[in-house]
């Protein structure tokens, strides 16, 4: 049965609609980055075009009329093909990569997110507890917490989760910190200096936020290292916002490798 083109319109600006307030809400929250603009010129588009697809259609026929009309149609037409395929690629492969794919590393990196004052956030937290499940399945292996000290931070990310996971049981021993990274490409570069220094095994993983595990891991297969993922999971509206972001960033690190 042929669908009325008018249900298709409606189903696809009111998917776009959908996405675009989960955008928008967490900037009321203070989660405001690249993926809520790319995310929101992104919806705003796939609307303007649903909505004014006719007419599209018409300017396109009637530029098609002349060489050079031809020629900007076919230009338009490629760049929004390749973007399309870039963004799909990227985005598969940031999915793929979600729920992690580790195999009993004996050396975990622990990639650290902001602390606001004392207080941990809900995606360093969430990087903890994956951390500590993996501590507590793994009896032998030990970890490397990673993060520096930013703005409006009292202690660095890496000695926040430290202490989070002594808390919870973790013996000392196992706990490695590096606290003077500012990146992801810093965190994975300074906790291999530090696993090198105390002669760790370098059968490692590293844990961190289910959208991040992608682009961590082109970083570290760009300074020579071959790793497993364990991931921390994120909420229902990090995910269209970051899941966003790092398709930009896999995009980037795949130019720029």
């Amino acid at each position: 049965m042929k669908i009325p083109k008018a249900i298709v319109k409606i189903l696809i600006v009111g998917a776009a609609l959908f996405v675009l307030v989960t955008l928008i809400v967490p900037i009321f929250h203070n989660i405001f980055n690249i993926g809520n603009v790319f995310g929101i010129i992104l919806c705003v588009g796939i609307i303007a075009v649903t909505v004014f697809w006719s007419k599209i259609i018409e300017l396109c026929k009637h530029l098609s009329k002349s060489k050079r009309g031809r020629i900007l149609v076919t230009a338009v037409a490629s760049v929004l093909a390749v973007g399309v395929i870039c963004f799909s690629l990227a985005l598969g492969s940031i999915i793929y990569e979600a729920p992690g794919h580790s195999d009993n590393q004996q050396t975990i990196i622990v990639l650290g997110c902001a602390v606001k004052g004392d207080t941990p956030s809900f995606t360093l937290k969430s990087r903890v507890r994956a951390a500590y499940d993996y501590l507590t399945e793994n009896e032998s292996s030990v970890a490397v917490l990673s993060g520096g000290q930013g703005q409006n931070e009292n202690i660095s990310e890496a000695q926040c989760m430290y202490n989070l996971l002594t808390e919870m049981g973790i013996d000392k021993s196992r706990l490695y910190i590096e606290d003077k990274s500012v990146n992801t490409e810093t965190n994975i570069k300074y906790s291999m200096e530090l696993i090198e220094k105390e002669n760790l095994s370098q059968d490692i993983a590293i844990v961190s936020s289910d959208y991040h595990l992608k682009r961590a891991k082109m970083i570290c297969k760009k300074q020579g290292l071959e790793v497993g993922t364990i991931s921390s999971g994120s909420t229902f509206f990090d995910k269209s916002i970051f899941y966003l972001r790092e398709v930009l960033g896999v995009v980037k690190e795949f130019i720029v490798r």
